[in-house]
């Protein structure tokens, strides 16, 4: 689930703090190594994308992409039903989806999440912040309930979701921190995840060492 990499509509609550330039560029390196991670995992990797004018865009930045499609709905709970909709109607036997600013997603645990898929009803990853990295379904097991009735944005998000996916006993991987706030960069350069990417790592100590007395507030 991407956004086109433009200012001032990528990582608003760091943008904030930090401004449009310095939230743009945390943005392209973490997007940059995620898809580096997800490289030899074995799956398609397709960017799901807001705003719809935004696909050649996408496109240009990141041509590793398996496809571009322009994300669907109200909200992200329709957007996410979306996506999943349109892999299962274009025949895949199993997806998942993940979000665009995981530093410590590694080729490692990308190829742990396709293995799961392969094997499990479902899936999901923890996030610190009360919601979750990833969420993924088999075909034959999606419920599309998971992605209704949630107070998205809140720390009740994962436990509003796994009551729904209790019944497929969801296999859960390790929990990853998003790149959201000032606080979630501060922890990012205190104690980087092992196998944090290259370029998300160089991006938060450059906008540390440029704006020391924001990142310290």
């Amino acid at each position: 689930m991407l956004r086109a990499p433009r200012q001032g509509r990528v990582k608003t609550r760091l943008a904030a703090r930090l401004g449009d330039e310095a939230a743009l560029a945390l943005y392209r390196a973490c997007v940059e190594d995620m898809l580096d991670a997800l490289a030899g995992c074995g799956a398609d990797v397709i960017g799901f994308v807001d705003p719809v004018d935004g696909l050649d865009e996408v496109r240009n930045w990141l041509p590793s992409l398996d496809r571009v499609i322009p994300q669907e709905g109200a909200d992200l709970g329709q957007r996410l039903h979306n996506a999943f909709a349109w892999a299962f109607e274009q025949g895949y036997a199993s997806a998942a989806a993940l979000g665009s600013d995981l530093p410590g997603l590694t080729a490692r645990r990308a190829s742990q999440l396709c293995r799961l898929l392969r094997s499990e009803p479902a899936l999901i990853g923890p996030s610190p912040d009360g919601g979750y990295w990833t969420v993924g379904f088999r075909a034959a097991s999606y419920l599309p309930d998971v992605f209704e009735n949630i107070p998205w944005s809140t720390p009740e998000v994962f436990e509003a979701t796994m009551r729904v996916l209790e019944p497929l006993e969801p296999a859960q991987l390790p929990m990853l921190a998003d790149l959201d706030t000032v606080e979630d960069l501060e922890a990012l350069l205190s104690a980087p995840p092992e196998g944090a990417g290259r370029r998300t790592i160089e991006a938060a100590i450059t906008v540390g060492a440029s704006g020391p007395d924001v990142i310290q507030k």
